[in-house]
């Protein structure tokens, strides 16, 4: 029998228990977003102080917190590549309390971190800038392609040039992919600023020498710039605004698996009635450029990307009489170059073990060129690339790897004009020389293939082992082979050792290969790589490299030294030459805070024009190269930056008065042009002299104001901070005075004085 005492202590029992769970019953309910922008943000570890109690945020960046009686917590909030955060929350009653978090993002150095096995050999002579660093590298205005000159051995022709020399190397020995596909225009108005914006990149890995078998040919170094996915949790978008262009990026979602972007920009110069003020412009230059991809995961086997880009130059000038000397030259200058690339690629799992590319591509471009009184040159080329590569791991110690790139078109070609000018011939005159006149269509069918095998010896030796061959049925037609062997020693407690050979091949240029200007039964031009490099990595991210190179050049196509120089000239494969040197960096990364870095490059690089001839300096030569970069973030907002840079002065060929001031300067023939007497400079050896060396300081300011949806990014670099003279290239006096001390007069052509370059970048 239950007394009333005890049936009291019940009742109370039970509506203390009813209390309990209605006070149980509360929920936190919230969002996470990166602050700045409205990017939701999946995977951050939600916690309650003082509570056993956590979940993680899902794909949509939502959370939920339950069974939380009446008070105050306190959440702490965690995810890799955010800072920390934590928050105080009051419930005040029954009803579920929501939020909306952001989380701060640590934009780190590395943007990608990838974790490689024994098995795979490192690339030798392989460089990478993250998207990250482009964007802060002083002196590179955020650009993609500019930053890459701030690397060991690497060197642009000029300031506002796009020409880059890597080890010794000239500008056509350069090849620039773009996610694997060709990049032919990758400067606006040959330097001006690259193709790619730098908002969508992932990174850039520059290989000076001695890389695999998987690429391939008319190469000798190579600029490979991978993008990165779309955005693919929520919409996003940015607007970039310097004195240049103005820059748009807009990304988002593609269903539940995949991504897109649109990135583009356009110059605003032609905007500007800037026309009236400069007379000879009849149509101000102006660019535009677009990048966009969209990318989906089928499922876990299988993936696609569809990617297309285009870039688009033009300007018209006139010249009047009084303008230009020349009767020939005056008139219009007419420039308009485009490319467009579509692409479409397929990656498959198929099994475990083994993985399957597909790529398929479509490249048409057009250069056209007019100038003065009927000299033009059009040039179309439209290509189909279709490429496979293969990859096979047949244990865990051994990999192979095979390849084949097939490639058909065509290529339009009308010109009325003079063959280019030869390296390190001084004595090119545009209107002296004979012209050739082209109308024809010219098919291109090239095949590439290639197979390579990766193993390991042992724990700490691995190697890799290929070779390709290249075949343009339309050029030589000659299909050579082309090994390529690289080792990796990695011996813990020391540095890393890489040793590395390769053979690459170059095909004739059209205007050395194709008639009337060219020699149809030209060859291969051969160049051999050797390759030793040292690396050590320390644990506080210091990192020491030393490289040594040689490359020994053979059958390198020269003009035939028995052709009228005024003429057209015929082409042989007589030339040699070599390119050798050492390369030091000392690199350093703290963070998110602070990076920078240290090279010095020392090289030589000659050519010999024939058997008989002696070696002399390529015009490409650089023989001191020194780089200092650092840049520091003092707030998380806040950040300066400087890089400074010296090279020694291009070398030139001066007039036989400059090497002996009693030698004539010129002499004096009539022109089979006009019947006209001519003063014609009288040049020394090639190359013997050398312009002022250069160097340059450059400065970057940036300040960042982030607000809850959207953040607004500020930059000011000074180039050429201390406004250094540095000398592009010069002109001799037309009547060949000298002055006081006996030397011939000049007139300078500098490169850029100081140049304050400011940008704002609006992301929401």
């Amino acid at each position: 029998m239950i007394n009333v005492n005890s049936k009291r202590i019940f009742i109370i029992f039970l509506l203390s228990s009813v209390i309990a769970l209605e006070a149980y019953s509360t929920e936190i309910k919230g969002k996470v977003f990166r602050q700045g922008s409205q990017e939701l943000v999946s995977g951050v570890i939600v916690s309650v102080l003082g509570i056993d109690q956590k979940v993680i945020t899902d794909d949509q960046g939502e959370f939920k917190l339950t069974e939380l009686p009446i008070g105050t917590y306190q959440l702490t909030l965690k995810r890799f590549r955010f800072r920390s955060k934590m928050i105080e929350v009051p419930v005040l009653d029954d009803q579920p309390t929501n939020l909306d978090i952001r989380l701060e993002r640590i934009d780190f150095i590395f943007d990608e971190i990838v974790v490689r096995g024994q098995l795979l050999t490192e690339s030798v002579s392989r460089q990478s800038v993250t998207g990250l660093e482009i964007k802060r590298i002083p002196g590179a205005g955020g650009d993609a392609l500019r930053a890459i000159q701030a690397l060991p051995g690497i060197k642009a022709g000029a300031d506002f040039g796009g020409q880059l020399y890597v080890r010794g190397g000239g500008p056509e020995d350069n090849q620039i992919y773009f996610d694997r596909y060709p990049l032919a225009n990758a400067y606006h108005f040959g330097g001006l600023v690259s193709t790619v914006s730098s908002e969508i990149l992932q990174r850039i890995d520059i290989y000076a020498g001695g890389f695999g078998a998987e690429y391939g040919q008319d190469s000798q170094a190579i600029i490979d710039i991978y993008s990165r996915a779309g955005n693919r949790k929520n919409f996003s978008s940015k607007v970039n605004l310097n004195i240049l262009y103005a820059e748009g990026l807009i990304e988002g979602p593609l269903g539940e698996s995949g991504s897109w972007y649109f990135a583009g920009r356009r110059s605003y110069f032609d905007l500007f009635p800037l026309e009236r003020v400069i007379t000879v412009i009849t149509a101000f230059p102006r660019f535009w450029d677009y990048q966009t991809r969209f990318n989906y995961e089928i499922n876990e086997k299988y993936q696609i990307d569809f990617t297309a880009f285009a870039a688009d130059d033009f300007a018209e000038l006139a010249f009047s009489e009084e303008q230009q000397d020349e009767e020939e030259l005056r008139g219009a200058l007419y420039i308009k170059n485009s490319a467009h690339v579509q692409g479409f690629h397929l990656r498959a799992l198929l099994t475990p073990r083994l993985t399957y590319d597909f790529n398929l591509s479509h490249n048409k471009q057009l250069v056209n060129f007019k100038i003065g009184q009927g000299f033009f040159l059009r040039i179309q080329p439209d290509v189909y690339d279709v490429r496979h590569d293969v990859v096979y791991e047949i244990s865990p110690n051994l990999r192979l790897e095979t390849g084949l790139l097939n490639s058909i078109g065509d290529v339009v070609v009308q010109l009325f004009f003079p063959n280019p000018p030869e390296e390190g011939d001084p004595n090119y005159d545009f209107l002296e020389a004979e012209k050739n006149r082209v109308d024809t269509r010219q098919d291109d069918y090239q095949v590439e293939g290639y197979v390579q095998t990766r193993f390991t010896l042992g724990e700490y030796l691995s190697f890799a082992l290929g070779t390709r061959v290249d075949y343009s049925a339309d050029l030589t037609a000659q299909p050579t082979p082309q090994p390529r062997f690289s080792l990796n020693l990695t011996t813990p407690g020391l540095p890393q050792l890489r040793l590395a050979y390769g053979r690459y091949l170059q095909t004739p240029q059209p205007p050395q290969f194709f008639e009337p200007g060219g020699n149809p039964e030209l060859e291969e031009s051969l160049s051999d790589h050797f390759i030793l490099e040292i690396e050590r990595a320390f644990e506080n991210g210091t990192v020491i490299k030393a490289a040594g190179y040689r490359k020994q050049l053979d059958k390198q196509i020269e003009p035939d030294p028995e052709e009228n120089p005024v003429k057209n000239k015929n082409y042989l494969n007589i030339g040699e030459g070599y390119a050798q040197g050492v390369e030091f960096l000392l690199q350093y990364r703290q963070g998110d805070r602070f990076f920078g870095w240290l090279s010095y490059a020392r090289s030589v690089s000659k050519r010999r024009d024939a058997p008989d001839q002696d070696y002399r300096f390529y015009s490409y030569d650089q023989t001191h190269i020194a780089t200092i970069i650092a840049s520091y973030k003092f707030t998380k907002t806040f950040e300066i930056g400087g890089r400074w840079q010296y090279a020694t002065g291009n070398p030139y060929t001066p007039l036989t008065c400059e090497e002996n001031i009693s030698n004539p300067c010129y002499e004096s023939i009539l022109s089979p042009r006009d019947g006209k007497t001519r003063k014609v400079p009288l040049y020394g050896s090639i190359n013997s002299f050398r312009v002022e060396p250069f160097h340059r300081l450059d400065v970057r300011i940036s300040k960042d104001f982030v607000f809850d949806t959207w953040q607004i990014g500020t930059y000011l670099e000074l180039i050429n901070a201390y406004n250094r003279k540095n000398v592009l290239q010069f002109s001799y006096d037309e009547e060949y005075e000298r002055n006081e001390d006996g030397e011939v007069k000049k007139d300078i052509v500098g490169q850029l004085p100081l140049l304050p370059y400011f940008g704002v970048i609006l992301e929401f």
